[in-house]
């Protein structure tokens, strides 16, 4: 309930960056606990208000929605899979959290992708990203042209490419 308070404390507009009092309100007399970790949303649209938490969503959804377009251009099925999972995976922690703090389903305690204090969640979090990007730089390289029909040996066995 407290998750809610702060959100609704913040408004259209926020209090503004390190303004807001996650910890206790004297006005509105609520304590927001581990705003550090699980109620960083809720402490973050006290202070950036709807508007910053709508954009901050916009964000991940960009993500998202890249990691997606990455899978679909990324030419070997292990590729399309790999990034499809990890675009779905950052989608789903920002949708586990955004709906633990809005009551929408119960608070499992994971953390903000790029935003809570948990070191190793900030980790994996980089090295999804990293893995995104790399896959998406596979799908926008060139495919290696191929001579003129010629068997090509491929560890020691002659294989033919079809085109």
């Amino acid at each position: 309930m407290q998750s809610l308070l702060g959100l609704g404390t913040g408004g259209l507009f926020g209090t503004g960056p390190g303004l807001g009092t996650p910890y206790i309100s004297q006005l509105h007399r609520f304590i927001l606990p581990e705003v550090e970790n699980d109620f960083i949303f809720a402490g973050l649209g006290e202070e950036i208000g709807l508007f910053g938490l709508t954009a901050l969503l916009a964000v991940y959804l960009i993500i998202v929605e890249r990691g997606l377009r990455a899978a679909i251009a990324v030419r070997d099925s292990f590729g399309k899979l790999l990034a499809g999972g990890l675009a779905f995976t950052l989608g789903l922690q920002v949708f586990v959290i955004v709906g633990g703090v809005t009551k929408l389903i119960p608070l499992t305690g994971q953390t903000t992708p790029f935003l809570s204090a948990g070191g190793s969640s900030l980790m994996a979090n980089w090295l999804l990203i990293v893995l995104l990007l790399r896959i998406s730089d596979a799908a926008r390289r060139p495919v290696a042209s191929i001579s003129s029909g010629q068997p090509v040996k491929l560890a020691g066995i002659t294989t033919e490419i079809v085109r």
